[in-house]
């Protein structure tokens, strides 16, 4: 009974067994599933050959609640009037600042694949949740601000409610990125099987290593910017064989059939043959006329001037920018980076400066303290002249209507004439004498050299100051550092007479100041050895000032502010540039008088900018990479461009009034000097007559808003304007007569007169 029980049991045990690998061996076996593609993060998204520029903001809420933003935001929300879209976006920004607190921001844009969005925007987040969290209201913001086109109506569509129009923008989640862009793409679009990240370049990474704790990092990749433009070269040079092939192809055609009107083609001699003109006539030219000999010295420095600002520079494969906000200024760095085993020019766009080894500046020691505009830089001077020595390459071009008997003379060296006259040789020897730092001072109060609207006023001569800090003695300074004083005190006449029209030593006299000489030509040009340099200017007064300020130690060296503001620069350098507080002394002076053209909503602006005028300093030097080029600029002096601009962008109309008018007093100006030299005869005419003559716009002082009135007597006129409603239409009243100088002020409605103070 056991066996029998255990028989069973065994039995059935193997029947289950059986069946089971049974199942087992007609069950199919499973398919390996693919594993998801990671994806992509922030720093391997954009690949290499893709955009031309990249640009990246790190902690971007941070940046957006900053009072650096804050503080040039102002001014553009208040006066500038921009579009309600720019406030929205602002507004938006602001209160979703805490989402993207810590977040990089990633920005592509110039393309080079033609199948690639214009640009695309990538917000990079801590987590993918985060990322949804913040994709959600974006995508319902989005639409407010770029809303969708309106779909156009077709006979097709006629009658059918319109299909819901394309968005303008798309958003995808990637991840923890939000990428926006103009228009859908795929991922195999911007990341091709086997192309290389970006952030695998090595110049990418060169700048992006070195600029990796400023608020803002850009890439420009101008290895991309060529070779796009090479192949533009390509597709011209192509569609121009394709042109010549066919005009070929057209005179083959002519030749088989010769009795067809063949299309003239301009400028051939068939051409001239069927216009009736003799192709002989027109070959036969005679000698040319002899041209006055021109003066060899002022052509050989017209050419060392087109030389020095002409030839092929050598552009560097890459530019890294970085933008940061430091205490209180806006400091900009560029890196020039080039292929491996090749040099930068430090300025691409100006060849022929050669940078010399780094000094440590010395000209501050001899430039005065209150120079306004200092700049000195190291200069390779014996590569310079053997560069602007070589000729240039003269092209020669010839016409059927051009003469044969043209001949090619070998340019010379433009240094060749100045050397004949001197008697002396350059490389030889004048450039041994020569350090490799040069400087340069100019005045900068006055000039609007930041265009900034309106130039400020020239600082009052009616102010108690000091002699140094009157305006005499502020003329262009130019110093060179010098080797051997004794020898290029000898050379420096026989240069000067060279290069002057008559022999120049006869107007030459000489005075001392202590232990220094003094060497001016009938005052129209001087200069003087100080310490290592020879200092030249066009105005003896101003190299008077120089040796004063070096013998009084009152030098640029000696100056506390500037030492303080250009601490931040290493001690070897290659080059070095100061604008002196001055220019935003006079640019405040000048928006803050009474009779300067703004709104008073900007005026208040202005008054709330900190007293304390800055400097702006630059530096150049290589640590290695390239050439470093680094600028600080003062944030209240930034506040104030974008305050200026931003009025300009939006005047009240009582402003807008008032320019029209000036305008319009300037137009009737030269409309009186057109009349008189034409129909009037010599006489000016009367408004009806300059209006007849269509020299003054009628329609335009309709809408000025201004009342013209023009008085004329004999060989004088007066202008004069005034508002149609005073302080409605405008508050300025102006005059103007045959001086051309333009006068007013705000005469509550009053007529101006000539005694009236001038509008710059």
């Amino acid at each position: 009974m056991n066996v029998t029980k255990r028989l069973a049991t065994s039995l059935l045990l193997l029947t289950v067994l059986s069946a089971t690998i049974g199942a087992q061996k007609r069950q199919a076996p499973a398919k390996a599933q693919p594993r998801p593609a990671p994806a992509p993060t922030f720093d391997n998204l954009v690949p290499a050959d893709s955009y031309v520029v990249y640009s990246e903001v790190r902690d971007t809420g941070q940046l957006i609640r900053s009072s650096a933003v804050s503080d040039l935001l102002e001014p553009i929300l208040k006066l500038a009037g921009p579009p309600k879209e720019f406030k929205s976006v602002v507004k938006w920004l602001n209160a979703h600042a805490e989402l993207v607190m810590g977040s990089r921001l990633l920005l592509a844009t110039w393309p080079i694949k033609k199948n690639l969005p214009e640009a695309i925007f990538v917000i990079e987040f801590a987590s993918a949740e985060d990322a949804a969290k913040f994709a959600t209201p974006l995508n319902e913001f989005l639409p407010t601000v770029l809303p969708a086109p309106e779909p156009e109506a077709s006979p097709k569509t006629e009658g059918k409610p319109p299909a819901p129009a394309k968005p303008n923008f798309d958003i995808k989640r990637l991840g923890s990125l939000v990428v926006i862009s103009p228009r859908p793409w795929t991922m195999k679009e911007l990341r091709p099987a086997g192309s290389k990240s970006l952030a695998e370049e090595t110049n990418f990474r060169t700048a992006r290593n070195r600029f990796n704790s400023e608020s803002i990092f850009a890439y420009i990749d101008i290895k991309l910017i060529e070779k796009e433009e090479d192949e533009r070269q390509k597709q011209i040079e192509a569609e121009r064989k394709k042109v010549e092939a066919q005009a070929k192809k057209a005179q083959a055609e002519e030749k088989r059939n010769p009795d067809e009107t063949a299309v003239l083609v301009p400028g051939t001699e068939k051409s001239v043959q069927a216009e009736g003109i003799n192709p002989g006539n027109v070959l036969s030219v005679g000698p040319p006329q002899e041209a006055p000999t021109p003066d060899p010295v002022s052509v050989a420095f017209s050419t060392l001037g087109m030389t020095l600002f002409g030839g092929e520079g050598t552009s560097p494969d890459a530019i890294g920018l970085a933008l940061s906000f430091e205490g209180e200024s806006f400091d900009v760095r560029a890196l020039l980076i080039a292929a491996p085993g090749e040099k930068n020019d430090v300025l691409p766009f100006w060849p022929h400066v050669i940078a010399g080894p780094p000094i440590v500046p010395e000209s501050p020691g001899i430039f005065p303290a209150n120079t306004e505009l200092f700049a000195t830089v190291a200069l390779d001077l014996p590569q310079i002249f053997v560069e602007m020595s070589k000729p240039p390459k003269n092209e020669f071009h010839t016409s059927r209507r051009k003469s044969s008997f043209v001949t090619k003379e070998e340019p010379q060296s433009p240094f060749a004439s100045i050397e004949e006259k001197a008697e002396i040789s350059i490389e030889a020897d004048l450039l041994p004498l020569l350090g490799s730092e040069i400087a340069i001072g100019l005045p900068v109060t006055g000039l609007n050299i930041i265009g900034v609207p309106g130039p400020p006023p020239p600082p009052s001569t009616t102010k108690e100051s000091a002699p140094d800090k009157q305006t005499s003695g502020r003329g262009p300074i130019v110093a060179i550092s010098v080797k051997d004083k004794e020898r290029l005190r000898v050379l420096l006449p026989k240069l000067i007479d060279a290069v002057s029209f008559k022999p120049a030593s006869q107007f030459a006299t000489t005075e001392r100041r202590e232990d220094t000489e003094l060497v001016s030509y009938a005052n129209v040009f001087a200069y003087a050895f100080i310490g290592n340099f020879v200092v030249l200017s066009s105005d003896a007064t101003t190299v008077r000032n120089v040796v004063d300020s070096y013998l009084k130690n009152e030098t640029l060296a000696s100056d506390m502010q500037f030492r303080a503001y250009t601490r931040w620069q290493p001690r070897q350098l290659q080059g070095q540039f100061y604008i002196s507080p001055a220019l935003m002394e006079s640019y405040k002076d000048w928006a803050l008088q009474p009779n300067t053209r703004m709104s008073d909503q900007m005026r208040g602006f202005m008054m709330r900018l900190s007293t304390v005028a800055q400097p702006i300093t630059y530096s150049l030097w290589n640590e290695g990479l390239g050439p470093l080029h680094e600028l600080h600029i003062p944030r209240n002096l930034v506040a104030m461009f974008v305050a200026a601009f931003s009025g300009e962008m939006n005047p009240p109309p009582t402003i807008q009034n008032e320019r029209i008018a000036i305008g319009l007093m300037y137009t009737i100006t030269y409309a009186e000097q057109q009349y008189k030299s034409k129909k009037g005869a010599g006489a000016y005419g009367t408004l009806e007559e300059l209006i007849a003559a269509d020299l003054f716009p009628k329609d335009t002082v309709e809408k000025s808003g201004y009342r013209f009135e023009l008085t004329v007597s004999g060989d004088k006129f007066e202008a004069t304007a005034v508002p149609l409603e005073y302080g409605k239409s405008g508050t300025l009243s102006l005059f103007v007569d045959q001086t051309g100088v333009l006068r007013g002020g705000d005469r509550s409605g009053a007529t101006a007169t000539a005694s009236d103070p001038p509008i710059h």
